[in-house]
């Protein structure tokens, strides 16, 4: 989509959704002299995907830029600037990196990468330059930025996952953002620790989940029956996974207890009445070793579920063994966006 103004100060920010289906566009143009303010579209737009326009009083209606070239435009009469919020589909912005010419494509971005993605957005003035022009894109923390270009002189900044264009005097513009996914490198990071483990006939497993990187440890790597003291053997287990997590990195590191469903029974019912009190000693005794290790408190939970979550049947001693672990659950950051 291009977006047609004339003799603006003008700020875009571009949203870019995680699963890269939609972009969400929020423009503000200003101009010295009050007039007809007009924003052209592509002829096939659609006006239902501007959810928000001032000044009121705006209206659609099918015209010719002036290169003469058939456009949707949105007119603003009498007003000195406009504001609009839209969400557009990604197709609009984002290109594979194939469509986009050789010589536009930064040195350190590697032209044979197919995982890289092109966020390409433009602005066009028909006469004189635009006073101001930023141009801003947001992308979603599982992408990484590999670089960016644009087709006039300007100023970039990146924080983060924000990246800005600001230009002073300049003709139109196009700006190209190359980004890919991030590695999961903790992930590798865990397969191969869980890799080393299960050499020495250790059952550990590690999945992701909608919640995160689910890592499963049986109850017999960890502790003795119906004991919640971790075994040294088990400690140097925990210590290699905390080892493997960047703290500053993710949101929660939850801990999570489970039994088999036979009652406690006994004398050991005086220190574990059920196995909630069972689950929730082992979870915590977990969580107590990673603070000592060093892990921030504040990024910690110690969860007892008892035999509420089986993961296998009670009804046959492979099943109950099954069911008696321990679970690390890692949520990073964007999980709770």
């Amino acid at each position: 989509m291009f977006l047609y103004l004339i003799n603006f100060t003008r700020e875009d920010i571009y949203f870019v959704d995680q699963t890269l289906t939609y972009v969400v566009v929020f423009t503000v143009n200003k101009r010295d002299d009050k007039g007809s303010v007009v924003r052209y579209y592509n002829k096939n737009y659609n006006p239902n995907y501007v959810m928000y326009a001032r000044p009121f009083g705006y209206r659609w209606s099918v015209c010719k830029d002036p290169d003469g070239v058939e456009r949707m435009c949105l007119d603003f009469p009498d007003a000195y600037s406009f504001s609009v919020l839209q969400k557009d589909t990604s197709s609009i912005y984002i290109k594979k990196l194939t469509e986009i010419p050789d010589s536009l494509i930064p040195a350190n971005v590697n032209k044979n990468d197919s995982t890289i993605y092109v966020f390409n957005a433009n602005a066009k003035i028909f006469k004189g330059l635009y006073e101001e022009l930023a141009m801003v894109i947001v992308l979603p923390l599982k992408f990484q930025i590999v670089g960016y270009y644009s087709t006039s002189e300007g100023n970039w900044k990146q924080v983060g996952n924000t990246l800005a264009y600001y230009g002073s005097k300049v003709p139109s513009n196009k700006i190209f953002v190359f980004f890919k996914a991030k590695e999961d490198t903790l992930y590798k990071e865990l397969v191969k620790l869980i890799q080393e483990e299960r050499e020495k006939k250790e059952e550990i497993t590690i999945e992701k989940t909608e919640r995160g990187l689910l890592v499963r440890l049986p109850e017999s790597i960890l502790f003795e029956s119906g004991s919640a003291e971790i075994k040294e053997s088990g400690k140097e287990i925990i210590k290699e996974i905390y080892k493997k997590i960047d703290f500053s990195k993710i949101k929660e590191l939850r801990v999570e207890g489970h039994t088999d469903s036979i009652p406690i029974i006994g004398k050991l019912t005086e220190k574990y009445p059920t196995n909630w009190e069972l689950s929730t000693a082992r979870s915590s005794a977990v969580v107590r070793y990673l603070i000592e290790l060093g892990a921030p408190k504040e990024k910690l939970a110690a969860v007892g579920y008892a035999d509420a979550r089986p993961i296998a049947s009670n009804s046959t001693p492979v099943g109950r063994a099954k069911n008696r672990r321990v679970e690390f659950i890692i949520i990073n950051e964007e999980k709770q966006q």
